[in-house]
C-alpha cells in the first residue's frame, strides 16, 4: 500500500491511500514519517479505480491505488465494488450539489464532447450517468500528454492516468458502489496545469431508475450473501511459542506509510519523534529470530532474458523463476495490459477485500473475486483480521471468529480459488492498520494462528502468508515484527511490503543496510532459507512522490531483481504496486509511466525486450 502525508503504500483495502485516496486522518498517529499518500494510500484499502477508457469501480476505503490507464476512449462499464460506509456504519451525507455546470444531471451531456477549450482555460465537467457512473470530461490540457486523475470521497479513493487527445481533451469514468451517497471530488493535473470538480451522488444504483441505454451492458452490483454466517464458538489459542534468539535487532527508519484508519489500540511504547526531523525513531530493539547466514550481494544475471508470453519450463505463465505479477487496480484489463506491456503474462494478481461492510462481505468476497474469473493465474488476497469496527485481535486470539474464517476457506474452494495466497493482517507492524499488533505481539500472533488453522480446515490448498511492512516496526515492542511471528507450522509464506523509501536505496551501502536489517528483505529471505519457508513480496515499487522516496530509481529496480534472483530457491512471488496517484507513491512504469528510467530497466529484467 502507499500513502500520503504520513502514510505509505499498501492498497489498504480500506485506505483511501491505496487507490490514491487516503491520507492519515487529522490527529491519527503515523507509524512512519508522513509520506505522500499512496494511495497507498489514498488509503491502503480498496481504492477508487479510475482508468482512462474504462468505467472502473470506486473501491473500498483504504485499498490499493489504481494504476495507469491506457489512452481514453468511450468509457465501458466494469463490475461495481461493494458500498463503503463510514467507520460508524453510515454512508457519507450528501451535501448540496456543486458539480459545476452539470451538478444535478443524471445523463451525459453533449458539452462533454464539444470543441476544445481555449488554451489556459482547463476545466473538468462531472456528470452522473445511470445513478452510479461518474463520467469525467477534461479540456484545455496539453495535446498528447498524460493527465494524472485522482478521485476521492470521505471514505473511498482512486487514481488513473488519461492521455489528452489532439484537441487537449479526455474522458473517463468510474463506477461508485451500490447505494453510495456522498460527494466525489476529482482532480486532474498535467505538469503545471490543474483542474478540479465535485459531484454529489445520492443513493447510487437505486433500483427503479431508468434502464441503461440500448447496447450498454448491465453490471450487477455485488451483494453480500443472504445466508448469515454462523456465530463462532470460542476455542483456546494454541500454546506454541514464537521462535526467539538472543540476537539484538538493528532499529531502522520508521514506517512512512499512511495510517488510513485510527489504530484499534495504543501500543504501550510509542516511537519518539526525532527533534527537527518530523521522523519517528524506533523503540529500543529486542531479540528477533536470527538467520544463521548473512545475506550477500546478488548477481545481476538470471531471468532477465525473457521467453515472451510462453509458459516457462517451470510451469509459470511468466517463465520467471518465481511467480510475478502486479497490482494496478481492481480492473482485470489493466492487470492483463501490464503483462502484455512487459512481454510476460502475470502469474499472480493482487486483490483487497472490502473491510467496512461486515463479515459476510469479507469472508464471502464476491467482490473483488468475481472480477477475476477470467484470470488464469493465482490470486493474492489481502485480508484484515476482522472487519473494521466489528472485532478485535484479543477476541480473535480466543477463537471467537473461527467460523467466519472457515466460511472463507469454503468460499475459496467452492469458487475455484482454493490455491489462493492469503495475506492475513498484512503490515500489522504499522499502527496505520486498524488490526495492528499489540505492544507484546502475542494477541496478533495468536489471532493469526486461529485464522490460519480455520481457513486450512476447509481449504487445505490455501497458502497462508505472514507479511510485515519494511523499514521499521512501531509495533510490537522492540522495533521489529518478529515478536508477532506465529510459528512455522501456521505459515506457508513469509512476506514483506518493501518500497523505495524511508530510506530510498540510491547506493550499495544504503541498500545493504536496510535490506539486512531485521525489518528488511534480505533478512527475511535468509530467515526463509533457515526455516524452510517461501517468501512473498506483495507490494514493492519506486516512489516518485514521497518526500523520502527514491524517485525514478533504476538502481532500486536492479537490486530488487538481483535479490529475487539470488534467492530464487525461496522466492514464491512478487507483485509490483503500480500507482499513479499524485502525492502517493507515483510508482507507475507501464509504457514509461511516471518513471521512464525505472520502466526501461524493469522491462529489460522482468520482461522480454
Amino acid at each position: 500500500m502507499a500513502s500520503t502525508p504520513g502514510g505509505r503504500p499498501t492498497p489498504q483495502v480500506d485506505r483511501i491511500s491505496r487507490f490514491g485516496f487516503g491520507r492519515n486522518p487529522a490527529g491519527a498517529p503515523a507509524s512512519r514519517p508522513p509520506r505522500p499518500r499512496r494511495r497507498h494510500r489514498f488509503g491502503r484499502g480498496p481504492r477508487l479505480g479510475l482508468a482512462a477508457g474504462f468505467v472502473l469501480a470506486l473501491s473500498l476505503p483504504l485499498v490499493a491505488p489504481a494504476g495507469a490507464a491506457p489512452p481514453a476512449a468511450t468509457p465501458t462499464s466494469s463490475p461495481t465494488v461493494g458500498t463503503a460506509p463510514e467507520a460508524d456504519g453510515t454512508s457519507s451525507p450528501a451535501p448540496s450539489s456543486s458539480a459545476g455546470d452539470v451538478a444535478d444531471q443524471q445523463v451525459p451531456v453533449a458539452g462533454l464532447t464539444t470543441g476544445p477549450a481555449t488554451a489556459g482555460q482547463s476545466k473538468l465537467t462531472l456528470v452522473l450517468f445511470d445513478s452510479d457512473i461518474v463520467l469525467v470530461g477534461g479540456r484545455g490540457f496539453g495535446a498528447g500528454k498524460d493527465v494524472a486523475v485522482t478521485a476521492a470521497t470521505s471514505d473511498l479513493g482512486g487514481s488513473a492516468t488519461a492521455r489528452a487527445g489532439a484537441d487537449g481533451r479526455f474522458i473517463l469514468g468510474f463506477q461508485v458502489p451500490l447505494g453510495f451517497t456522498g460527494r466525489v471530488t476529482v482532480t486532474a493535473k498535467q505538469e503545471s496545469v490543474e483542474a478540479s470538480g465535485t459531484l454529489d451522488v445520492v443513493d447510487a444504483g437505486t433500483p427503479g431508475l431508468a434502464s441503461r441505454a440500448a447496447g450498454d451492458a448491465e453490471v450487477p452490483a455485488p451483494t453480500p450473501t443472504a445466508t448469515p454466517v454462523p456465530a463462532p464458538a470460542a476455542t483456546p489459542a494454541p500454546t506454541t511459542s514464537a521462535p526467539t534468539t538472543s540476537e539484538p535487532t538493528v532499529s531502522g527508519p520508521t514506517s512512512s506509510e499512511p495510517t488510513g484508519t485510527a489504530p484499534a489500540t495504543t501500543p504501550s511504547t510509542a516511537p519518539s519523534t526525532a527533534p527537527g526531523t518530523g521522523r519517528r525513531t524506533s523503540p529500543a530493539p529486542t531479540a528477533v529470530p536470527a538467520p544463521t547466514a548473512a545475506p550477500s550481494a546478488g548477481s545481476g544475471t538470471g531471468a532477465g532474458t525473457g521467453t515472451g508470453t510462453t509458459t516457462g519450463g517451470n510451469g509459470r505463465l511468466s517463465g520467471l523463476p518465481w511467480m510475478s505479477g502486479v497490482y494496478p487496480s481492481h480492473v482485470l484489463s489493466q492487470v492483463l495490459a501490464f503483462g502484455t506491456w512487459r512481454g510476460r503474462p502475470n502469474d499472480v494478481a493482487h486483490v483487497f477485500t472490502i473491510r467496512t461492510q461486515g463479515w459476510n462481505a469479507m469472508v464471502e468476497p464476491r467482490w473483488p473475486l468475481d472480477l477475476y474469473k477470467a484470470f488464469p493465474g493465482k490470486l493474492i488476497i489481502s485480508q484484515p483480521t476482522y472487519p473494521k469496527g466489528q472485532g478485535n485481535n484479543a477476541a480473535c486470539a480466543q477463537g471467537a471468529y473461527d467460523s467466519y474464517w472457515k466460511t472463507f476457506g469454503t468460499f475459496l474452494k467452492n469458487n475455484g480459488r482454493a490455491d489462493s495466497i492469503v495475506r492475513i493482517g498484512w503490515e500489522f507492524n504499522g499502527t496505520f492498520m486498524y488490526w495492528h499488533a499489540d505492544a507484546a505481539g502475542t494477541q496478533f500472533r495468536d489471532c493469526f494462528r486461529k485464522i490460519s488453522t480455520a481457513i486450512r480446515s476447509t481449504d487445505p490448498e490455501v497458502k497462508i502468508d505472514w507479511t510485515f511492512n519494511a523499514h521499521a516496526s512501531p509495533v510490537p515492542n522492540g522495533g521489529t515484527p518478529w515478536a508477532a511471528y506465529p510459528g512455522d507450522e501456521y505459515v506457508d509464506y513469509v512476506g514483506i511490503d518493501s518500497y523505495d523509501w524511508y530510506p530510498p536505496s540510491r547506493d550499495e551501502a544504503t541498500w545493504k543496510k536496510q535490506c539486512d536489517d531485521p525489518n528488511g528483505l534480505c533478512y527475511l529471505l535468509e530467515f526463509a532459507r533457515q526455516h524452510g519457508k517461501k517468501v512473498g513480496v506483495g507490494e514493492w515499487g519506486v516512489s516518485s512522490c514521497s518526500r523520502n522516496g527514491g524517485g525514478d530509481n533504476p538502481f532500486y529496480i536492479q537490486k530488487m531483481f538481483d535479490t529475487f534472483t539470488q534467492y530464487a530457491d525461496v522466492m514464491a512471488y512478487e507483485s509490483y504496486f503500480h500507482d499513479a496517484a499524485p502525492g502517493n507513491v507515483c510508482s507507475t512504469i507501464m509504457n514509461g509511466g511516471q518513471n521512464p528510467k525505472a520502466s526501461a530497466l524493469y522491462k529489460k529484467l522482468f520482461g522480454s525486450v
